[in-house]
Protein backbone atom coordinates (compact mmCIF):
# COMPACT_ATOMS: atom_id res chain seq x y z
CA UNK A 1 0.00 0.00 0.00
CA UNK A 2 1.51 3.32 -0.98
CA UNK A 3 1.63 6.47 1.55
CA UNK A 4 -1.24 8.26 -0.45
CA UNK A 5 -3.69 5.22 0.38
CA UNK A 6 -3.28 5.56 3.88
CA UNK A 7 -4.14 8.08 5.94
CA UNK A 8 -1.35 10.73 5.44
CA UNK A 9 0.72 11.57 8.45
CA UNK A 10 -1.17 15.53 8.50
CA UNK A 11 -4.42 13.37 8.46
CA UNK A 12 -3.46 11.23 11.36
CA UNK A 13 -2.20 14.70 13.28
CA UNK A 14 -5.40 16.65 12.65
CA UNK A 15 -7.40 13.45 14.31
CA UNK A 16 -4.76 13.33 17.59
CA UNK A 17 -6.11 16.88 17.34
CA UNK A 18 -9.36 17.49 16.45
CA UNK A 19 -10.88 18.44 19.82
CA UNK A 20 -8.91 21.46 20.06
CA UNK A 21 -10.43 24.94 18.66
CA UNK A 22 -8.43 25.50 15.36
CA UNK A 23 -8.36 28.60 13.52
CA UNK A 24 -7.81 28.04 10.30
CA UNK A 25 -5.91 30.22 7.86
CA UNK A 26 -6.74 29.64 4.24
CA UNK A 27 -4.03 32.06 2.87
CA UNK A 28 -5.34 34.79 0.50
CA UNK A 29 -4.34 34.30 -3.44
CA UNK A 30 -2.92 31.82 -4.89
CA UNK A 31 -3.57 29.97 -8.63
CA UNK A 32 -5.29 27.47 -9.18
CA UNK A 33 -3.20 24.41 -7.81
CA UNK A 34 -3.57 26.52 -4.35
CA UNK A 35 -7.27 26.81 -4.79
CA UNK A 36 -6.69 22.62 -4.98
CA UNK A 37 -4.36 22.39 -1.87
CA UNK A 38 -7.09 24.72 -0.12
CA UNK A 39 -9.79 22.04 -1.15
CA UNK A 40 -7.95 18.95 -0.14
CA UNK A 41 -6.97 20.87 3.64
CA UNK A 42 -10.53 21.66 3.87
CA UNK A 43 -11.60 18.13 2.78
CA UNK A 44 -9.23 16.60 5.42
CA UNK A 45 -10.80 18.78 8.03
CA UNK A 46 -14.37 17.71 7.59
CA UNK A 47 -13.14 14.11 7.63
CA UNK A 48 -11.36 14.51 10.44
CA UNK A 49 -14.74 16.48 12.31
CA UNK A 50 -11.77 19.06 13.45
CA UNK A 51 -13.55 21.86 15.45
CA UNK A 52 -13.24 25.29 13.81
CA UNK A 53 -13.39 28.54 15.13
CA UNK A 54 -13.50 31.75 13.57
CA UNK A 55 -11.58 34.13 15.51
CA UNK A 56 -8.29 33.57 16.88
CA UNK A 57 -9.02 34.81 20.24
CA UNK A 58 -11.41 31.68 20.74
CA UNK A 59 -8.75 29.70 19.65
CA UNK A 60 -6.54 26.86 21.07
CA UNK A 61 -4.62 26.14 17.54
CA UNK A 62 -4.01 27.71 14.50
CA UNK A 63 -3.65 25.96 11.05
CA UNK A 64 -2.57 27.65 7.72
CA UNK A 65 -2.53 25.33 4.65
CA UNK A 66 0.29 24.21 2.84
CA UNK A 67 1.73 25.87 -0.34
CA UNK A 68 4.72 26.40 -2.34
CA UNK A 69 5.83 29.61 -1.08
CA UNK A 70 7.85 29.03 2.25
CA UNK A 71 10.92 29.38 -0.45
CA UNK A 72 13.23 31.92 -1.85
CA UNK A 73 11.89 32.04 -4.49
CA UNK A 74 8.71 34.02 -3.23
CA UNK A 75 9.15 34.26 0.43
CA UNK A 76 6.21 36.09 1.00
CA UNK A 77 4.40 33.53 3.74
CA UNK A 78 7.48 34.03 6.25
CA UNK A 79 5.92 36.95 6.91
CA UNK A 80 2.76 35.05 8.15
CA UNK A 81 4.76 33.46 10.28
CA UNK A 82 6.02 36.01 12.14
CA UNK A 83 2.78 37.60 12.01
CA UNK A 84 1.34 34.64 14.17
CA UNK A 85 4.58 34.27 16.29
CA UNK A 86 4.67 37.58 17.58
CA UNK A 87 1.02 38.55 17.81
CA UNK A 88 0.01 34.91 18.93
CA UNK A 89 3.09 34.05 20.81
CA UNK A 90 0.97 31.15 23.33
CA UNK A 91 -1.20 29.56 20.52
CA UNK A 92 0.43 26.73 18.55
CA UNK A 93 1.11 26.87 15.26
CA UNK A 94 0.85 23.84 12.45
CA UNK A 95 1.76 24.59 8.60
CA UNK A 96 -0.02 22.39 6.27
CA UNK A 97 2.35 19.63 3.82
CA UNK A 98 4.61 22.57 2.44
CA UNK A 99 8.01 22.93 0.16
CA UNK A 100 11.12 25.21 1.88
CA UNK A 101 14.27 26.20 0.83
CA UNK A 102 16.03 28.60 2.26
CA UNK A 103 18.81 31.21 1.05
CA UNK A 104 18.62 34.32 2.82
CA UNK A 105 16.36 34.20 5.15
CA UNK A 106 17.36 33.23 8.99
CA UNK A 107 14.58 30.82 9.66
CA UNK A 108 15.74 29.83 13.04
CA UNK A 109 14.97 32.84 14.34
CA UNK A 110 11.40 33.03 13.09
CA UNK A 111 11.24 30.16 15.07
CA UNK A 112 12.63 31.52 17.92
CA UNK A 113 10.22 34.32 17.99
CA UNK A 114 7.53 32.45 20.56
CA UNK A 115 8.31 29.14 22.84
CA UNK A 116 5.04 27.52 21.91
CA UNK A 117 4.85 24.43 19.87
CA UNK A 118 5.77 25.09 16.28
CA UNK A 119 5.47 22.03 13.81
CA UNK A 120 6.28 21.99 9.83
CA UNK A 121 4.78 19.36 7.85
CA UNK A 122 7.17 18.96 4.62
CA UNK A 123 5.49 17.75 1.36
CA UNK A 124 8.69 16.20 0.32
CA UNK A 125 11.82 14.64 2.22
CA UNK A 126 14.07 17.18 0.78
CA UNK A 127 12.10 20.07 2.45
CA UNK A 128 12.17 18.19 5.34
CA UNK A 129 15.69 18.00 5.59
CA UNK A 130 16.02 22.13 5.20
CA UNK A 131 14.08 22.66 7.96
CA UNK A 132 16.05 20.27 9.97
CA UNK A 133 19.59 21.24 8.88
CA UNK A 134 18.16 24.93 10.62
CA UNK A 135 18.67 23.39 13.75
CA UNK A 136 15.25 23.69 15.11
CA UNK A 137 14.36 24.67 18.71
CA UNK A 138 13.03 22.01 21.04
CA UNK A 139 9.36 23.24 20.30
CA UNK A 140 9.36 22.93 16.89
CA UNK A 141 8.83 19.52 14.93
CA UNK A 142 9.42 18.38 11.44
CA UNK A 143 7.40 15.79 9.70
CA UNK A 144 6.37 14.94 6.44
CA UNK A 145 3.37 14.27 4.56
CA UNK A 146 1.86 14.41 1.31
CA UNK A 147 0.57 17.75 -0.58
CA UNK A 148 -2.73 18.29 0.92
CA UNK A 149 -4.18 18.21 -2.74
CA UNK A 150 -3.75 14.25 -2.56
CA UNK A 151 -6.49 14.27 -0.01
CA UNK A 152 -8.77 14.91 -2.45
CA UNK A 153 -8.61 11.48 -3.59
CA UNK A 154 -12.14 10.07 -2.24
CA UNK A 155 -13.91 13.08 -2.85
CA UNK A 156 -16.97 13.56 -4.83
CA UNK A 157 -15.12 16.56 -6.43
CA UNK A 158 -12.45 13.76 -7.82
CA UNK A 159 -15.37 11.31 -8.39
CA UNK A 160 -17.88 13.53 -10.61
CA UNK A 161 -15.05 14.87 -12.69
CA UNK A 162 -13.92 11.24 -13.41
CA UNK A 163 -17.57 10.72 -14.19
CA UNK A 164 -17.25 13.37 -17.28
CA UNK A 165 -13.63 12.68 -18.32
CA UNK A 166 -12.64 12.40 -21.78
CA UNK A 167 -9.57 12.25 -24.19
CA UNK A 168 -10.09 15.23 -26.46
CA UNK A 169 -7.09 16.96 -26.71
CA UNK A 170 -3.08 17.06 -25.67
CA UNK A 171 -2.07 20.27 -22.68
CA UNK A 172 1.38 21.20 -22.61
CA UNK A 173 1.16 23.46 -19.77
CA UNK A 174 4.69 24.94 -19.21
CA UNK A 175 4.52 28.09 -16.26
CA UNK A 176 5.68 31.34 -17.41
CA UNK A 177 6.05 33.27 -13.94
CA UNK A 178 9.54 33.52 -11.96
CA UNK A 179 9.35 29.58 -11.17
CA UNK A 180 9.63 28.69 -14.84
CA UNK A 181 11.75 28.63 -17.67
CA UNK A 182 9.93 32.00 -19.06
CA UNK A 183 12.91 34.65 -18.62
CA UNK A 184 12.13 37.99 -19.67
CA UNK A 185 8.64 37.23 -20.72
CA UNK A 186 7.58 36.71 -16.94
CA UNK A 187 7.76 40.83 -17.40
CA UNK A 188 5.32 40.78 -20.45
CA UNK A 189 2.22 40.63 -18.28
CA UNK A 190 0.12 43.51 -20.08
CA UNK A 191 -2.29 43.41 -16.90
CA UNK A 192 -2.55 47.05 -17.87
CA UNK A 193 -4.47 46.39 -21.17
CA UNK A 194 -7.54 45.51 -21.76
CA UNK A 195 -8.97 41.74 -21.40
CA UNK A 196 -9.53 41.12 -25.35
CA UNK A 197 -6.31 42.56 -25.89
CA UNK A 198 -4.64 41.07 -23.12
CA UNK A 199 -5.56 37.49 -23.22
CA UNK A 200 -4.58 37.05 -27.07
CA UNK A 201 -1.18 38.17 -25.54
CA UNK A 202 -1.12 35.53 -23.23
CA UNK A 203 -1.98 33.05 -25.38
CA UNK A 204 1.36 34.25 -27.52
CA UNK A 205 3.38 34.04 -24.42
CA UNK A 206 1.94 30.27 -23.15
CA UNK A 207 3.28 28.93 -26.68
CA UNK A 208 6.66 31.06 -26.55
CA UNK A 209 7.18 29.76 -23.15
CA UNK A 210 6.52 26.27 -24.40
CA UNK A 211 9.47 26.86 -27.20
CA UNK A 212 11.87 27.54 -24.88
CA UNK A 213 11.22 23.75 -23.80
CA UNK A 214 10.40 22.83 -27.91
CA UNK A 215 12.72 19.77 -27.60
CA UNK A 216 12.03 18.25 -24.35
CA UNK A 217 8.57 17.95 -25.46
CA UNK A 218 9.27 16.51 -28.79
CA UNK A 219 10.94 14.02 -27.08
CA UNK A 220 8.25 13.40 -24.70
CA UNK A 221 5.53 13.11 -27.71
CA UNK A 222 7.59 11.05 -29.52
CA UNK A 223 7.81 8.98 -26.52
CA UNK A 224 4.40 9.02 -25.88
CA UNK A 225 2.69 7.73 -29.10
CA UNK A 226 0.03 10.55 -29.17
CA UNK A 227 -3.13 9.56 -31.15
CA UNK A 228 -3.28 11.31 -34.39
CA UNK A 229 -5.36 14.46 -35.12
CA UNK A 230 -5.89 15.46 -31.44
CA UNK A 231 -5.34 19.50 -31.19
CA UNK A 232 -2.66 20.35 -28.83
CA UNK A 233 -3.35 23.22 -26.32
CA UNK A 234 -0.77 24.98 -25.21
CA UNK A 235 -1.49 27.37 -21.50
CA UNK A 236 -0.57 27.74 -18.31
CA UNK A 237 -3.72 26.74 -17.11
CA UNK A 238 -2.59 26.85 -13.67
CA UNK A 239 -2.43 30.75 -13.70
CA UNK A 240 -4.13 31.45 -16.66
CA UNK A 241 -7.95 30.09 -16.49
CA UNK A 242 -10.30 30.61 -13.74
CA UNK A 243 -10.53 27.28 -11.55
CA UNK A 244 -13.29 25.53 -13.65
CA UNK A 245 -11.55 25.78 -16.59
CA UNK A 246 -8.51 24.61 -14.94
CA UNK A 247 -10.18 21.56 -14.34
CA UNK A 248 -12.12 20.90 -17.72
CA UNK A 249 -9.02 21.50 -19.50
CA UNK A 250 -7.41 18.89 -17.45
CA UNK A 251 -10.47 16.39 -17.32
CA UNK A 252 -9.96 15.82 -21.46
CA UNK A 253 -6.48 15.51 -22.20
CA UNK A 254 -5.41 12.32 -23.07
CA UNK A 255 -2.14 13.45 -22.43
CA UNK A 256 -0.52 16.28 -20.33
CA UNK A 257 2.94 17.56 -20.58
CA UNK A 258 3.94 19.72 -17.80
CA UNK A 259 6.13 21.66 -15.28
CA UNK A 260 3.61 22.49 -13.21
CA UNK A 261 3.18 20.45 -9.89
CA UNK A 262 -0.82 21.22 -9.27
CA UNK A 263 -1.74 20.25 -12.99
CA UNK A 264 0.34 17.01 -12.84
CA UNK A 265 -1.14 16.24 -9.26
CA UNK A 266 -5.05 16.39 -10.13
CA UNK A 267 -3.84 14.45 -13.69
CA UNK A 268 -2.85 12.03 -11.33
CA UNK A 269 -5.97 11.85 -9.58
CA UNK A 270 -7.71 11.54 -12.85
CA UNK A 271 -5.37 8.77 -13.85
CA UNK A 272 -4.59 10.75 -17.07
CA UNK A 273 -1.23 10.00 -18.63
CA UNK A 274 1.11 13.26 -17.37
CA UNK A 275 4.75 13.48 -17.95
CA UNK A 276 5.98 16.13 -15.51
CA UNK A 277 8.83 17.98 -16.53
CA UNK A 278 11.67 18.66 -13.95
CA UNK A 279 14.74 21.07 -14.62
CA UNK A 280 17.32 22.83 -12.30
CA UNK A 281 17.88 22.50 -8.69
CA UNK A 282 14.84 24.16 -7.45
CA UNK A 283 12.34 21.91 -9.64
CA UNK A 284 14.72 18.47 -8.49
CA UNK A 285 13.85 19.82 -4.96
CA UNK A 286 9.92 20.62 -5.40
CA UNK A 287 8.67 18.69 -8.34
CA UNK A 288 10.71 15.68 -8.19
CA UNK A 289 10.83 15.79 -4.21
CA UNK A 290 7.01 15.50 -4.27
CA UNK A 291 7.08 12.85 -7.50
CA UNK A 292 9.11 10.48 -5.78
CA UNK A 293 6.97 10.98 -2.11
CA UNK A 294 3.38 10.49 -3.69
CA UNK A 295 3.39 9.72 -7.48
CA UNK A 296 5.41 7.36 -8.04
CA UNK A 297 3.67 4.09 -6.84
CA UNK A 298 3.40 0.92 -9.07
CA UNK A 299 0.12 1.94 -10.97
CA UNK A 300 0.69 5.48 -11.75
CA UNK A 301 0.80 6.37 -15.55
CA UNK A 302 2.72 9.84 -14.00
CA UNK A 303 5.61 10.12 -15.01
CA UNK A 304 9.21 12.27 -14.26
CA UNK A 305 11.09 13.28 -17.21
CA UNK A 306 14.42 14.88 -15.66
CA UNK A 307 16.40 17.66 -18.00
CA UNK A 308 19.85 18.87 -17.51
CA UNK A 309 18.84 22.12 -17.52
Amino acid sequence: MTMQEQKSAFYRFMESVRDRKTYFDELPGGNCGDTLILMGTKHLLQKTCCKLVGSLENAEQIIIRGCGSMVDVWQSDFKTFVNYRTNYPDIPLIVGPSTYRFRNVNFRKVCEISSSPFIFFARDNISAGVLREVGMPEHCDVRVSQDSAFELRDSEFIANIVKNAAEKHVLIAMRKDKEGVAGVLVKMRGTWLPKKIRRPLSWIRDRMVARVSKDTISTILEHENVPKGLPTIYRDVAASLCFDEFVATIRDAALIVTNRLHVSVLGYLLNKRVTLICSGDYHRHKLKGVYDLSMSGPNSRTSLYVTDG
